[in-house]
């Protein structure tokens, strides 16, 4: 199409084309290409300034050598980046007749990943399999497509003044006004995509004074996946500035107290490192950077937590050393420096991805994390309905032994019904189970009603006994008050009749 090859500007390739008045419209012979863009332009703000350089215009006609004017147009920068990601593997030279080499083209071609703008979903694609097929034609390399797999990046939008009675963006309209420069009707704040025309771009540069290069580019990976589009927010900006700052300190700032027994606490830790470290890998090789950062958030969080409840010193520092080496990717200024602090010599950037182990990550561990963050968050939640500031104890109540068997059944019951008539029937058929019939009907119906707030196994209650005897000192230490561990079975407390397995009862005072 016209308008996708002829443009009047400085940029792009020059369309070789010599006009004569003698001999008409004369390609630029082959000897003499490719013609390069002049650096005598004259920059007005209007206009080709390629009309303004004559050493550029002024040319001999290749045919019959009078005088002739050379093509002031320029291709469309899509004739460039149709073929570009061949020069990158083998960069162009004027002094071979071919614009790159097929070997090296067919062993790093074809391209496995594209991520482009929506806005080139359409033209530069087509282009580029013109280009691609073409050149396959010439014999230039073997293979048919340009790119395996494609993703189109969302576009990045900010609220700007709409005015409904004019029905288009005020674009003259200040920050300060409230009306319309147009019509001098008060407008609304709409979404629209950031652009030049709109006026309602960030100057990177500002953002980057302010916070620094690294906040910015957390904002954006945090703020939306690579499809999705992302709402410009100032607030955004100042909350991966505040979280970064939050994480410099934990790599920064001394141990407060090291303990050299190693507990259950420990061993939960050193599995959500590892845990996180293949969610992180797993998320960025399907380029789901938001859910990436997301556990580097959360797994973040978790060691603040335990630093402050105290840490064996050698699983502490590698949790430092490997949330480094997974921000890298992040915030590659921030970690490079934190490496340095860490004592590493060679660059973080040539330091190899850090290997996670597959034999910690168990349903056992992530169920026993889960109880461990869920009691706390029970704890917590009881204290605020409580309206309680100060707690001088807390009493929690394991399930008693039969429930364990109980509980297995019914969550093997619910796998082939969801009928609450058969799965009270067949529970019934257990003579053990029968005589806690109102407690058995009462959590049927419960459990039915929030099938997913439930898990799935369970452990046995000799180990959720001493899971919890384990963790005891971990909920004195966030709660500032002391804790008793008790069995069902030896309690006269009301309350405890209401454990489950996984889900104990808790009795605040």
């Amino acid at each position: 199409r016209d308008w996708g090859i002829s443009r009047q500007r400085y940029w792009g390739c020059p369309i070789p084309i010599i006009y004569c008045d003698q001999c008409g419209t004369v390609p630029v012979p082959y000897d003499n290409l490719p013609v390069l863009l002049p650096k005598d332009v004259i920059f007005t703000g209007s206009g080709n300034p390629l009309v303004t350089s004559e050493s550029f215009v002024n040319v001999k006609c290749p045919r019959c050598g009078r005088e002739g004017r050379r093509e002031t147009d320029t291709m469309d920068t899509f004739i460039d980046s149709s073929w570009y990601f061949f020069a990158f593997c083998d960069p162009p030279s004027l002094t071979t007749e071919l614009p790159y080499k097929k070997d090296k083209i067919n062993y790093w071609g074809n391209v496995d990943q594209y991520i482009g703008g929506i806005e080139h979903a359409v033209m530069h694609l087509i282009y580029a399999r013109f280009f691609t097929k073409m050149a396959r034609d010439f014999g230039l390399h073997k293979f048919d497509e340009p790119f395996q797999r494609l993703l189109t990046q969302g576009m990045i939008n900010k609220k700007h003044p709409y005015c409904s009675k004019c029905d288009r963006f005020a674009m003259k309209a200040e920050s300060h006004d409230i009306k319309c420069k147009f019509c001098q009707t008060p407008y609304i704040l709409k979404s629209v995509k950031m652009s030049k025309s709109y006026g309602n771009t960030v100057d990177p540069g500002e953002i980057m004074n302010v916070y620094g290069a690294d906040a910015a580019r957390f904002f954006i990976l945090f703020g939306a996946s690579p499809s999705s589009g992302l709402e410009w927010s100032d607030e955004g900006v100042g909350f991966a500035n505040k979280f970064l700052n939050k994480t410099f300190h934990l790599f920064t700032e001394q141990i407060n107290f090291s303990r050299n027994v190693v507990s259950i606490r420990d061993t939960l830790m050193n599995y959500k490192l590892n845990k996180t470290i293949k969610a992180v890998s797993t998320a960025l090789e399907k380029i789901e950077i938001r859910d990436a950062v997301n556990n580097i958030i959360l797994f973040t969080t978790e060691l603040v937590k335990y630093k402050s409840e105290g840490v064996i010193e050698e699983i502490y520092n590698e949790c430092l050393e490997k949330l480094a080496l997974i921000m890298h990717p992040i915030v590659p200024h921030l970690t490079e420096e934190i490496w340095e602090l860490l004592g590493k010599k060679n660059y973080l950037s040539l330091t190899s991805w850090p290997i996670y182990d597959e034999e910690l990550i168990t349903a056992e561990f992530d169920f026993k994390w889960s109880l461990m963050v869920n009691i706390m968050e029970d704890i917590n939640n009881i204290r605020l309905v409580m309206k309680k500031e100060k707690l001088e104890k807390i009493f929690i109540f394991i399930a008693a032994e039969w429930k364990n068997k109980f509980y297995s059944q019914l969550i093997d019951l619910i796998k082939k019904t969801r009928d609450q008539g058969e799965i009270i029937k067949a529970l019934m058929q257990d003579h053990a189970i029968r005589s806690h019939g109102v407690f058995i009907n009462q959590t049927v119906s419960k459990l039915l009603k929030n099938v997913g707030k439930f898990s799935k196994i369970s452990l046995p209650q000799k180990e959720e006994l001493q899971f919890f005897k384990e963790i005891k000192q971990i909920i004195e230490k966030k709660f500032k008050c002391s804790v008793e561990i008790k069995q069902e079975e030896y309690s006269k407390e009301i309350k405890a009749s209401q454990a489950l397995p996984g889900k104990p009862a808790i009795v605040i005072i």
